[in-house]
């Protein structure tokens, strides 16, 4: 058999192992890092929460003191009035006193109606913040926990990655551009996938039979062949397989 041809499947064999074995360890890096990413999204989430309803209790904290400010103003006009009705003489003008002294009591009562309305209002909106300052604090103890733990994982999985990157494609560089450029073709298409073993006569990827005379030309010579049926490239891990 052509040492040469055995040399480049067995390399392309040890790519493929390679390939994928990376391809896991993106994806698990991936996942790493979402997770972080979506952490600190809660956390940019809760203050945007709160900075909402701490805006929404500043508006109502200036309606709150409007409404106490007209309260106060319509005691102190009754005060005057009900003054000025004292000293009134005459039946008429008692009268129309005590008609005015009774809107101005009214408007005192629906005044602080609307005040005391604003005031369970602010009263809520603070629940809600403490309820969201409650939450922010122990995502950021559990982001604070998990931080340095998650970082160097991450770290160590670059680190990992960025060795058998390099691995990867020294070997690929061993390899004649045909062939090369074949096995990147078939593994684009074959989502990854671009070398199978021989398993019993059949396509590894695929479960195919292969023809007895493509299994007869591998193993005699180790030329590259691909399987009819799915074009995965195919190995034979040794003639006596």
């Amino acid at each position: 058999m052509n040492s040469d041809l055995v040399g480049e499947l067995e390399r392309l064999f040890r790519l493929k192992g390679l390939d994928e074995a990376l391809v896991v360890k993106e994806q698990d890096l991936a996942r790493f890092e979402n997770d972080l990413r979506q952490r600190r999204d809660s956390v940019e989430a809760c203050n945007a929460r709160i900075a909402e309803q701490e805006a929404v209790r500043k508006e109502l904290v200036g309606q709150r003191a409007l409404a106490e400010r007209r309260v106060s103003d319509g005691q102190s006009l009754l005060k005057q009035r009900r003054s000025r009705v004292s000293r009134i003489t005459t039946e008429r003008e008692l009268r129309a006193g005590e008609s005015e002294i009774a809107n101005i009591v009214e408007e005192i009562d629906g005044a602080e109606e609307g005040l005391l309305l604003l005031m369970e209002k602010v009263e809520d909106t603070e629940k809600v913040i403490a309820g969201f300052r409650t939450e922010l604090a122990d995502l950021e103890a559990a982001d604070h926990r998990q931080l340095g733990e998650e970082s160097l994982r991450i770290d160590a999985l670059r680190a990992t990655i960025a060795e058998e990157q390099g691995e990867r494609d020294a070997l690929a560089a061993e390899l004649p551009g045909p062939v090369k450029k074949r096995y990147e073709q078939v593994r684009s298409r074959r989502g990854g996938q671009a070398v199978v073993e021989v398993q019993q006569g059949s396509c590894g990827g695929c479960y195919m039979r292969v023809p007895p005379q493509t299994l007869i030309e591998i193993m005699k010579t180790g030329v590259i062949r691909v399987c009819p049926s799915c074009q995965r490239i195919l190995y034979v891990e040794s003639p006596a397989a």
